[in-house]
Order: C-alpha cells, then structure tokens, then sequence
C-alpha cells in the first residue's frame, strides 16, 4: 500500500511515499503460532521452539513499542490511540490501549509463562501452550500493524488517546489485571491433572502463583478504584460496571481457594473443590475479558468494533468443559485420607465458601443483565435519580442514559442487602477463629453478637453519617439494622486478627513462622475487613446535595456547601495550544474552606475538540455510550457540537468522610454578561472513605510480604 506524504509520517529514504510492511510482522505472527504448534506436538524441541516463539513476540512488542514513542502515525493502531503531545509512559500505555495491542501483550505473557511450566512434567506445559494458541491466532487476525487508510489520515493526522485514560494509573491499572488474568489461567493443564490423575504439580504451581495473582490483581483493584473515584467517568471507587462486577468475581474465587491451598492433598483435604475451583477462576478470568468485549452490555471498559469475542468465548467454554470432565473423572478414585473435621477446618470451610457465595452474586447480576439485554427486557423501573441529571444534561443524555439503564444497572441496595449479612457472618466466624485464645472463646463470640445486636437495636452508631439523600437512601433504613450489627462483627474480626498479627503467645522456636507467616496473615484479613466495612458504609450511607449558582456571577465568591465548608470558583483562562486537542483549561479552581482556613484547591476543567470516527471507534467512542449516569458531565457548546468539556470531580479527603464537588461540564470561558441562566452543583459525601484505602493499603503491603517469603521459600526447597 502506498500513500502520499503526509506531515509528520515516517516515509522511506526517497521521502515521498510510506511502505506497507504489514505482511512482514503478519508472517511473524505466523511463524510464532507455527513454533507454538510445534512445542505442543514434539516434545523433544519444545524448549527451543518456545523460545523462538517468545523472541518473535518480544521482537513485536518492542517493535510496537517504538512505534508508539516516536509517534510513527502510519500505523493506524499508533494514529488511533496515540498522539505527539502525550508523555511518554502514557504512549507507551496504548500498548494495551487498544484490543490489537492487548492481544499482542498478552500473547507475550503467556509465551513467558509457557516456558516456565514447561519444565514441569506432566499436563502443566501442554495445557498452557494449548490456551497461549488462541491467543496468538486473535493476534494474527487483529495485529497492531497495519496500515493507516487515506480516510483515515483525511480526518486528522492522529485520533489520540481517550481522554479519562490520560491519568498515570493507565500504565498501572491494566497491566497489573492482565497479569493477574494469566497467572490464574496458566495452572489450568495442571489443576486437571490433579483432578484426574491425582498428582502432578499442581499445588506447587497454585501457591507459587495464586500468591502473587492475589497481590496483583488486589493492587490492580485498588489501582481501578482510586482511578474511578477521581474520574469524570465514574465519581466514585465502585459502581458495579460490569467488567467491574466480572473482576470481582475473579477475586472472590481466588480468595477462595487460596484460603484451603496450604491443606490440599490429592487424596485427602480438598482434593476435588480445590482444582475445580481453580479451573473455574481461570475461566472467570478469561470470562471477564470477554465481558470486556461483548457488546451486549455497555462498559466503560469495553472495547468497540470487531473484536476477539468469539477467540475468548471459545476458550471460555473450553475451560469450563475441561473443569466439569476433569471433575468427573475425577470420581473414579476415591479420597484415601480423608481428614477428620475440627473447628479449624470449619473455619476454612466457612471461608472457601462464602467467598464463593460472593462470587455467585456477581454471576447472578451480570447472567441476569445479560437474559434481559438478549430478550430485550427492560427493568422495572427507571431510577430516580434520572431527575438529577435531568437537571444537569440535556435531554439526548438523558434519554440514552435511560436506554442504558435498560441494559445494565445493578440495584445496589439489593447488592448491599444480601452482601451485607455474608459479611457478617465472616465477619464473626473469622474473628471467632482468629481470636488467639482457647478457654471460653466461644462465650465471647456469642458476646460479641450480642452486642452487634445491642448495636443496632439501640445505640446505632453510624446513625449520624445518615441523611437520607443518597443514590440509595430511599432502601437504607432497611439496610441500617444489618449495617450497625456489622460493625460489631467488624470490630471483633480486627481486633482478633491484630491480636493474631502480634507476638502474643509465640512459643520459642516459632517466631520465624510468627514473622514470615503468621503476622502478615493477620494484617492481610485485618486489612480486607476494615476495607469491606468502609466500603459498605460509604456506599450505603452516602449523600447528595445541589447549590444552584449562576455564571459568571459565581466567580470568586464564596458558596456555603456544608456547616462547615464553603467553596469558591475562580474565573478560568484558557491556555491556547494548537497541537493539543485535548488540554486542560486553567482557572477553574476550586478552594476549599473552613472559616478562614484554605483546605486544599485543585483545577478540573478539561477540553477536547476532537470529533468522533465513523462507526464509534476512537479516542471518544466512549462518551456518551459509556458515560456512568450518576455522576458525568457532558455538554456542547452552543454553536457546534465539536468541543466538550469535561469536569474531574474535587475531592476533599477527611479522616470520617470525603467531599466530592462537582461543577456542571459547561463552557466556563463563553458566558453572556446579560444573560446568567442557573445551574447546579452537586455534592456528594462518601463517610469513612479513608478507611478504605487504609485497610485495603494495609492487607496489600501484608500480601506482597507473604507473596515475597513464600516465593523465597518455595525457590529453597525446590
């Protein structure tokens, strides 16, 4: 393919034309699958065709990368996702920025991780190979090669980045949940060879492995959630999108199982529900990439047009067969040492199982949306807070949120009613098994619920956080009863674990298992919890309040939002740029007072000219179609309907509760002085959202220690 000469594009050394090559990195690919193929069917070569498979791919995705920094827009994968004025780290985030790229990373992971198992004997090798095949054909039918078309280069000469992915977490977020995503699926030859067979690997394989998916895929949630809650998309660190709600029903299934590895035996404790488990979290793992993909359901994480849904159906479906035949099969031998049921063995029982419940929801929610969206059943009823956005957008939003809605929302007072209780259950069986004492201890676990339940009769301590103007206050009284016994549970399981985590009661000759063991598994179920709790209270007890104010009237003059707080807007000025379409506008900047006191301050105001690709595709498919309808701002300007501004919410971040402030997405430099329509502020107030990232923040750190003595550990007696 040749195309004329066109600004910044790479040409060849006469200057005046681009050379298609293309067909060079698709044999590549090819002969990657083919080096694949081969290691599967002779074993005798398998190393060194795996390692001529993971060169090709490490040889493409450098390529890629350097295509990517140096801003060589003849790729149309470079002209779709990148652009000249980004940082680099972010350019080179779009190496998982778009599915061709995506597929292509992946494709690296899963070639590194074919020639680590392949050292095992067994089905660990062969099994990762066949699921890295796939993987590597979506490559070779969607490389991140090609060339950009005339029509392309017609409408601009680049598209850029979407704009909410122009945050530091992009390089962060997506990389940590890939590697989670793999690590989880790579056992899977392994996990039914354990079923089967009753030996193999396995064991050695999960815990080395589901260790570090834990960590990782926790930092990637953490990353996600922290991400969201500052975002013009989502204001807030979860909201059940549907990737969401998929990603976590991954992590509940390997919290699950990672809870009964360390007493696994092939013939005794856990030897079916453990592998099964396994296999089926990694075809969780796939599944939540598919629902990525699937247009069925709307997702601000979904990727649009032709995409690899059917590769990832496929291998969805196979390791779903593969659990349920390698479970029957199973069946044929018989447990020999099966172990005698303690207190201990209840405990993880109890575990195992209600993280798995836990995962069931999220399962119900997204087969549930999906039945309605294939019948096209709409729901119920429109939520009410459709009357709060109709205050703040236009009609067409309005109307297309309420289509959405149709498609997909979770009622989340029906998620909090029923997670609520799962909670507390944990919430006192753990803390009852974590207490480090013996006598008497089930009289103060019955104690405990007691006051859980004096808690929520009488006394209601999180009573003040409640004033009934949250997306789901309407239901909250009926949540309230469960919510004030949970923190007592709550209160129990942390002060048990703490007491777990300190050197009470070590024996001598046992402090390097207190230290290497014993501590961070305290600090880890200590950390989840207080996490689950702050979560659940910020979700359940949240608020919402509207100032109308008037432009530009407004600027620089105090506007009271709480008895404590007032908050000031000053006048904006605009920061011409002509090689950026999307840039900040400065002035837009919020102050944040106590009396007289300056809190924090911050500029939110951001502008993007950029106009959309036929057919949805680019930098800006996901404005309109996957916009979160709580909280977005989203508007034109009068005379064209080219430019958008976008408002990041200001974040106020308390030690009880957090203030999020958001501006209406309006044209804040074209104001008529005669004219000064009104609009609406909306604030919202999360309690104990610090909390959240304490406890969260403390179980991560704790993880990766263990992840780190436990890799230590397995390297020396392996």
């Amino acid at each position: 393919m040749r195309r004329p000469k066109h600004g910044i594009l790479a040409h060849d050394p006469e200057g005046d034309i681009e050379v298609d090559n293309s067909l060079f990195f698709a044999t590549a690919i090819f002969l990657s699958l083919v080096f694949l193929v081969g290691a599967l069917v002779v074993s005798k070569y398998r190393c060194a065709l795996l390692w001529a498979n993971f060169s090709l791919l490490m040889g493409l995705t450098i390529s890629l990368s350097l295509n990517l920094a140096l801003d060589h827009f003849h790729y149309a994968y470079v002209w779709l996702y990148s652009a000249p004025d980004l940082p680099l780290y972010l350019k080179l985030a779009n190496l998982w920025g778009g599915e061709e790229g995506t597929l292509l990373f992946l494709s690296l992971l899963l070639s590194a991780f074919c020639l680590h198992l392949s050292r095992y004997a067994g089905w660990a090798g062969p099994g990762v190979i066949i699921l890295t095949i796939p993987y590597v054909i979506g490559l070779l039918i969607w490389h991140p090669f090609q060339m950009t078309t005339i029509e392309q280069l017609a409408h601009g000469p680049y598209q850029g980045m979407n704009a909410h992915l122009t945050k530091f977490w992009m390089a962060i977020h997506p990389p940590l949940i890939f590697v989670t995503y793999l690590l989880l699926l790579v056992p899977v030859g392994a996990a039914s060879e354990a079923l089967v067979k009753g030996r193999g690997p396995w064991k050695e394989i999960a815990l080395r492995y589901s260790r570090w998916a834990w960590v990782v895929l926790s930092a990637g949630l953490i990353s996600g959630m922290w991400w969201a809650y500052e975002d013009y998309f989502y204001g807030q660190f979860w909201h059940w999108d549907p990737v969401q709600t998929a990603s976590f029903v991954v992590w509940c299934w390997l919290t699950a199982y990672l809870h009964g590895l360390r007493s696994y035996h092939p013939d005794g404790a856990y030897a079916r529900s453990l592998p099964t488990l396994s296999i089926l979290t990694g075809a969780a793992a796939v599944g939540s990439m598919l629902v990525t993909r699937n247009g069925e359901l709307i997702s601000s994480h979904r990727y649009l047009g032709e995409t690899s849904v059917m590769i990832l159906a496929f291998i969805t479906g196979v390791i779903l067969i593969a659990a349920f035949v390698s479970l029957a099969l199973s069946f044929r031998r018989s447990a020999q040492n099966r172990p005698r049921m303690t207190e201990g063995r209840l405990m993880i029982q109890i575990a195992i199982w209600g993280f798995f419940s836990f995962g069931l929801i999220g399962c119900y929610f997204l087969g549930e949306a999906y039945v309605r969206a294939l019948l096209d059943i709409p729901k119920d009823k429109p939520p009410i807070f459709f009357a709060l956005i109709a205050n703040v957008s236009g009609a067409d939003l309005v109307n297309l949120l309420k289509a959405q809605h149709e498609k997909w929302t979770v009622d989340n007072f029906g998620v909090n009613q029923v997670l609520v209780p799962i909670v507390f259950v944990i919430a006192i069986f753990g803390g009852h098994r974590f207490l480090p004492i013996n006598k008497h201890r089930i009289w103060i676990t019955i104690l405990i619920i007691l006051v859980s339940i004096l808690l929520a009769e009488t006394i209601q301590p999180l009573q003040i956080f409640y004033d009934g103007t949250g997306v789901t206050s309407g239901a909250t009284r009926r949540n309230f009863y469960l919510l004030n016994m949970l923190l007592g549970a709550v209160g129990y399981f942390t002060i048990a674990s703490l007491l777990y985590a300190l050197p009470i009661g070590v024996v001598r000759g046992k402090e390097k298992a207190y230290v290497n063991y014993i501590a961070p598994v305290g600090v880890i179920h200590m950390g989840v919890m207080i996490g689950f709790f702050a979560a659940l209270s910020a979700s359940i007890l949240d608020s919402n309040t509207i100032k109308k104010v008037n432009f530009p009237a407004a600027y620089d003059q105090p506007i009271r939002i709480s008895d404590r707080h007032s908050l000031q807007i000053s006048r904006p000025v605009e920061i011409y740029d002509e090689t950026s379409r999307f840039r900040a506008i400065t002035g837009v900047k919020l102050l944040l007072s106590d009396g007289y006191k300056l809190i924090d301050q911050g500029q939110t105001l951001y502008q993007d000219d950029r106009q959309p690709l036929a057919g949805d595709l680019g930098p800006i498919r996901q404005y309109c179609e996957a916009v979160d309808y709580r909280f977005a701002r989203l508007s034109r300007t009068k005379e064209s309907n080219k430019s958008s501004h976008m408002l990041n919410p200001f974040i106020y971040r308390g030690m009880t509760y957090d203030l999020q402030v958001w501006l209406p997405a309006i044209n804040y430099l074209d104001f008529d002085p005669v004219e000064t329509p009104e609009y609406n502020i909306v604030i919202k107030k999360f309690p104990m959202m610090i909390w959240l990232w304490v406890g969260l923040g403390l179980s991560l750190a704790a993880g990766l220690y263990y992840a780190i003595f436990s890799w230590k550990g397995s390297r020396m007696n392996s």
